[in-house]
């Protein structure tokens, strides 16, 4: 058996194309079909089946590139055994959401790391949907999600349909997030609700925000909590450096966030508040494709991430 060609079907499961696996291998679609025939007759199952969204494992496929994953990885261990001072090209690649708590700590970490070794990063902060999807397809070596309590269940049955593995990272409650100029800033006296703020100052949300199998869950949630009748005024943008300028720029606004840290807060003068509404129940949760065994650099970055998250969750927020 040519492992080799665990190399080819593991790059075919990542891009769901014979075509564009056989250009990132660098070699004829022709011998790459040939190859994956030739190793499926070997094992004796099906490893790969043509749909309308691409080509995709079958059940027995699935089984087999978890093996063949592992066994990658023994092959990549194994070489660097062999060759101690050849030079390895080191690359860490997560996506997350856009929030401080997570940016703060992914800095820190940076700050701190020491390696003799080349090693390239790729933190990529977007939506949920197009985490899963650079875990699922694009390589990346973990991501983390977030999603309301409400939607749960979808995105569980949407990772278990992708394969992925998750691990509770926070469940917390959105805090309104405000300049210190914003007139509930420092009224503590006044118990901020989301409908209070939505009904007569302008809100900065995420633009590409979704759930699987849902179309408009996530705007159908704030809707309603919000009054009915009274008109409102929403900024969607698609970055957090953007929101934060905002927030700066018109007084206000507000958005709503997870806890963010202190000196994030002072650095651009905000203000975060209780902000009580049904819904509000959120998670971050970490997730990773299936036998995924998490590197040194990983399990380093994830325990800083805990150990910012146990920063701010315990503030005494009004």
């Amino acid at each position: 058996m040519n492992t080799l060609h665990f190399k080819y079907a593991v790059e075919i499961e990542k891009t769901r194309s014979i075509t564009q696996a056989a250009e990132n291998l660098y070699m004829a679609q022709p011998n790459l079909s040939k190859a994956i025939k030739e190793l499926e007759q070997t094992l004796g199952i099906t490893i790969f089946r043509r749909t309308s969204k691409g080509v995709i494992p079958t059940d027995q496929g699935i089984k087999f590139l978890e093996y063949a994953k592992q066994i990658l990885v023994q092959i990549d261990n194994m070489e660097a055994i062999h060759s101690p001072d050849k030079p390895r090209n080191n690359k860490l690649r997560i996506s997350v959401p856009r929030t401080g708590y997570i940016s703060k700590a992914f800095s820190e970490y940076i700050a701190k790391l020491e390696t003799e070794e080349d090693l390239e990063i790729i933190f990529c902060e977007t939506n949920s949907l197009r985490t899963i999807e650079n875990v699922r397809e694009k390589g990346y070596d973990f991501g983390i999600i977030r999603y309301n309590t409400a939607h749960e269940k979808y995105f569980t049955d949407f990772l278990a349909e992708k394969s992925l593995e998750s691990k509770l990272l926070w469940e917390f409650k959105m805090l309104a997030v405000m300049s210190e100029d914003h007139p509930y800033a420092k009224n503590e006296e006044v118990e901020i609700t989301y409908s209070l703020l939505s009904d007569s100052y302008t809100e900065l949300g995420q633009g590409d925000d979704a759930v699987p199998y849902v179309s408009g869950a996530v705007e159908k949630l704030y809707a309603a909590n919000r009054s009915e009748g009274v008109p409102f005024k929403k900024v969607l943008l698609y970055d957090r450096g953007s929101g934060l300028d905002f927030l700066v720029t018109v007084p206000q606004a507000f958005m709503l966030d997870s806890p963010m840290p202190e000196s994030l807060c002072g650095k651009y003068g905000l203000v975060q508040r209780k902000c009580d509404f049904p819904d509000n129940s959120y998670k971050d949760v970490i997730i990773y494709a299936s036998g995924h065994k998490l590197s040194v650099n990983e399990r380093n970055l994830i325990n800083r991430l805990y150990e910012v998250r146990n920063e701010v969750a315990f503030n005494d927020y009004k």
